[in-house]
C-alpha cells in the first residue's frame, strides 16, 4: 500500500496537518520566546513541552531522554586560545628582553595555542543537561523495522557579526596561531644554532607585532550570545512541526504500519556540535542495531521550488526516490553542502538516514540570522511542508511493503 491509498481525502487531510505545522510554529513565534530557543534556554523548553503534549495524542509512548552537552564549547576554544597566545606573545618578548630560554616556554603554549584555535580544547567546558523528544507509535505486528521522523527543536545561538566576518576573524585567529608557532620554531633553531641566515638578528623583532593576532580569539569569543537565539523558522521551528505532522496524520486516521514502528525524533543541543543526535545514537545504540532503522531529519523547509534529498547510502536513496515517485513530490538536485545537520551523526553511526530540506546550493540570504522569521511562514512554506510530509508518508509506506509476505504462486488450472 501506498500513503496516498490510505485515505480519500489523502491530499485534503495532509494539507490539515500542514496547517496544523504553519499555525502552530506561527503561534510559537508570537507567544513562545523565540529569542531564547538557544540550547537549554527557555523558550526551547517552551517548544518541547508543548510538541510533547502533541506528540502525547499521535504516539503510543512519547519518552524524555536526558543528556549533557558542552554548550560553551565554542566560547571556552575562542577564550582558551585568547589566553595561550597572549602568553606566548609575553614569552616572545620576555625571550628577547630578560633570558632566550623563554622561547622554549613560547614553543609550548604556541603549540596549544594551535591546539585551541581548531577547538581541541573546546571539551573542557562545563557539560549542561538537556533532553531529548523520543516517541513511538506502535506496528499492526510485532515491528521488523522503524522509521524515524526526526528534526531538531534548538535554533542557531545569536550573533553579533556576520558569518563573513566571523569566518574572517577565524582565520586570523588560525593565521595569527600558526605564525607564533613558525616564530618559536625558528628562534629555537637559531638559538641552538642549528638554524644560521642573513640577517637572522633582526627576525626576533618580529615578536613586537604579532601580539596584534591576539584580539582575532578575543572578539570572536565575544560575538556569540550564549544566552539567546535567533528565530530559526527555519531552522528549525518549520521542520519540528512537520515531523509532528506527520505522525499526526497516522494518528487522526488510526493508521498503523503492518511492520514498521514509526517514530518521531526531537532532538535538542544541534548548536552544541549535534549533541542531541550524537546522545541519542549513543543511548539507543542496542535498540538501533536490534531492528532496521530509517531516520529521515526534517530540516529548514520552507521553499517548495527547492526541496531536496541528502540521501545517505544507496539503499536510502533508492527507497527516497520511490517515495518522491509515489508522493508526486519534485525533488530538485541542490546540495547544501554549507549546512551541517544531524544526518552526518546518523549515517556515521551506521543508519540509513536522509536529510528533507529546502535549502539550496547557496546560502540564502536569512541563513542563521535575524531574518530567518515570521515572514517565511507564508503559503510557500504551506506548500514545502506538505511535500515533505509526504515524502515522509510514502517512506515509511515503502519501507514496510519490503516486509510483506510475497504473493502466492499461482495454481495452475487442471487440464
Amino acid at each position: 500500500m501506498k500513503a496516498y491509498e490510505t485515505f480519500e481525502r489523502y491530499d485534503g487531510k495532509v494539507r490539515e496537518c500542514c496547517n496544523y505545522a504553519v499555525r502552530s510554529s506561527k503561534s510559537f513565534i508570537e507567544n513562545g520566546e523565540p529569542s531564547k530557543r538557544q540550547p537549554g534556554g527557555k523558550g526551547e523548553f517552551i517548544l518541547r513541552e508543548q510538541l510533547k503534549e502533541d506528540l502525547q495524542g499521535f504516539c503510543d509512548e512519547v519518552d524524555e531522554v536526558n543528556f549533557y552537552a558542552k554548550q560553551k564549547a565554542y566560547i571556552t576554544s575562542n577564550l582558551l586560545t585568547f589566553i595561550f597566545m597572549i602568553a606566548t606573545a609575553a614569552l616572545c618578548i620576555l625571550a628577547i628582553l630578560i633570558n632566550k630560554y623563554f622561547i622554549l616556554a613560547a614553543l609550548v603554549t604556541s603549540l596549544l595555542t594551535l591546539l585551541a584555535v581548531f577547538g581541541i580544547f573546546g571539551g573542557t567546558s562545563k557539560s549542561v543537561e538537556d533532553i531529548n523528544i523520543f516517541a513511538r507509535r506502535k506496528s499492526v505486528n510485532e515491528p521488523l523495522a522503524r522509521v524515524i521522523f526526526e528534526a531538531n527543536l534548538d535554533a542557531p545561538y545569536k550573533r553579533n557579526i556576520s558569518r563573513g566576518s566571523a569566518a574572517l576573524l577565524k582565520f586570523f585567529a588560525i593565521l595569527g596561531a600558526l605564525l607564533y608557532v613558525a616564530y618559536c620554531v625558528v628562534m629555537c633553531l637559531i638559538d641552538y644554532g642549528t638554524l644560521n641566515f642573513n640577517g637572522q638578528e633582526y627576525l626576533q623583532y618580529v615578536a613586537y607585532g604579532l601580539p596584534i593576532f591576539v584580539f582575532f580569539p578575543l572578539i570572536l569569543s565575544r560575538t556569540v550570545s550564549i544566552g539567546s537565539s535567533f528565530p530559526g523558522v527555519a531552522d528549525n521551528l518549520l521542520g519540528a512541526y512537520a515531523a509532528c505532522g506527520a505522525m499526526r496524520y497516522l494518528s487522526e486516521q488510526d493508521l498503523r504500519l503492518e511492520n514498521t514502528e514509526v517514530c518521531v525524533l526531537l532532538t535538542s543541543s544541534k548548536e552544541a556540535k549535534n549533541a542531541g543526535a550524537k546522545a541519542f545514537v549513543k543511548d539507543f545504540d542496542a535498540d538501533l542495531d536490534a531492528m532496521d532503522t530509517t531516520v529521515l531529519c526534517f530540516d529548514s523547509i520552507y521553499d517548495p521550488d527547492s526541496l531536496n534529498v541528502l540521501s545517505k547510502g544507496r539503499k536510502v536513496a533508492k527507497l527516497m526516490d520511490e517515495a518522491a515517485a509515489n508522493a508526486g513530490v519534485l525533488v530538485t538536485d541542490h546540495n547544501p553542502k554549507y549546512h551541517k545537520g544531524d544526518v552526518k551523526v546518523y549515517d556515521k553511526a551506521g543508519l540509513a538516514a536522509a536529510q528533507i530540506s529546502s535549502l539550496p546550493d547557496e546560502v540564502p540570504h536569512f541563513y542563521r540570522n535575524e531574518a530567518d522569521d515570521a515572514d517565511l511562514l507564508n503559503p510557500d512554506a504551506v506548500h514545502a511542508v506538505e511535500g515533505a510530509i509526504k515524502l515522509a508518508l510514502e517512506a515509511a509506506y515503502a519501507k514496510d511493503a519490503t516486509f510483506a509476505p510475497a504473493a502466492p504462486d499461482p495454481v495452475p488450472a487442471e487440464a
